[in-house]
């Protein structure tokens, strides 16, 4: 090779290492979570109910929602670290199997189950005024987690719904309790599942003959049947996820069916899952969630009391006074009244 051609190869290899690193800081995963501020979603994007058509409603309900990142390239943990706005964790050790693309299959079968309760809180807590108001459910079993042994992995989703098995001597049940009853360990049964679009396919899973399970993690929540209830409800597409929104849905849907407009013209928005005993619960990303409210101007911001806590200890950090709109709040009652006292 002679000294031009030399200098030439020279210059491509200087030029292609930039190129190689700029690669690396972009693609390369990390095994943290990163949080930072969101936004805002007004429930009624969510959730749709043709119910009192002239009620006038002049202030808003809204979920609060943070950006999460799963794996950060190291180019995306570098911008996170130094923003004193975004928390970094280390990936749960729960999610340490599952790709980005579960992940969100988890978030978003969680956010179906938040939806689901929330209007049942809503609805029966609005049957007690109005008894024309009812909602129907019916138990529904979904995937919600997956060992790395389970056979045919792939085929089967989070969220996908358990519907049956067939075990030993062609006896199927319809229920996961009574799996461990038709099955033994080591053997390979039928098991029937049906994906969000109502498509069913069943795959032959094997019971570990070592630990005894199949490899599924399974939940049982109350899904709403909206064709049985009323007022009829559609729930819209959504590209957010959890269950933190589960408080403010409640809200909002008992607001959609309520003959008052309980916001009195305020932006309220907040965050907190909700049980159907109506109790609200911890979440998840709380300065996010804080500072998040905090730029968007919200009126009134609900929360747990746990949570409440730890939101005070953000503002006073941030130098954020957060007296006039952050709200400590145990149940879903907790917060209606809060409401109504704002209205008197």
């Amino acid at each position: 090779m002679n000294e031009l051609s030399e200098k030439y190869w020279l210059h491509i290899k200087l030029l292609f290492i930039p190129y190689l690193v700029m690669m690396f800081l972009l693609l390369f995963p990390l095994q943290y979570l990163v949080y930072s501020p969101g936004g805002l979603t007004e429930v009624e994007k969510i959730i749709s109910i043709e119910y009192n058509q002239d009620k006038e409603v002049e202030g808003t309900i809204s979920s609060t929602f943070v950006m999460s990142i799963p794996r950060p390239t190291i180019f995306q943990f570098l911008v996170g670290y130094f923003n004193p706005y975004v928390d970094i964790n280390v990936l749960p050790t729960s999610y340490e199997e599952y790709t980005n693309q579960e992940i969100a299959q988890i978030s978003y079968a969680d956010k179906d189950i938040s939806v689901s309760t929330a209007i049942i809180v809503a609805y029966e807590a609005m049957n007690q005024i109005d008894a024309s108001i009812h909602v129907a459910y019916e138990d529904k079993t979904i995937v919600f987690g997956k060992a790395s042994y389970l056979s045919h992995y792939a085929d089967i989703d989070f969220g996908d719904a358990f519907i049956s098995l067939v075990g030993e001597n062609d006896e199927t049940v319809y229920t996961i309790e009574e799996i461990s009853g038709v099955t033994i360990n080591g053997g390979t049964y039928d098991m029937t599942f049906e994906k969000e679009n109502g498509e069913s396919y069943t795959v032959p899973i094997v019971k570990n003959a070592e630990v005894g399970l199949f490899g599924i993690t399974f939940v049982t929540y109350k899904q709403v049947d909206p064709a049985l209830s009323y007022p009829i409800f559609t729930e819209k597409p959504s590209n957010t996820g959890g269950s933190s929104g589960g408080l403010l849905q409640t809200l909002a849907v008992y607001n959609m069916l309520a003959a008052e407009d309980i916001t009195h013209g305020l932006k309220i928005a907040g965050t907190g899952t909700i049980n159907y005993a109506g109790t609200v619960g911890n979440i998840g990303a709380v300065k996010q969630k804080v500072l998040t409210a905090y730029e968007n101007n919200v009126d009134v911001f609900f929360m747990s009391p746990n949570d409440y806590l730890t939101a005070v200890n953000v503002c006073e950090a941030y130098n954020i006074d957060y007296s006039e709109w952050l709200v400590s709040v145990a149940t879903f009652q907790d917060a209606l009244d809060y409401l109504e006292s704002l209205g008197d």
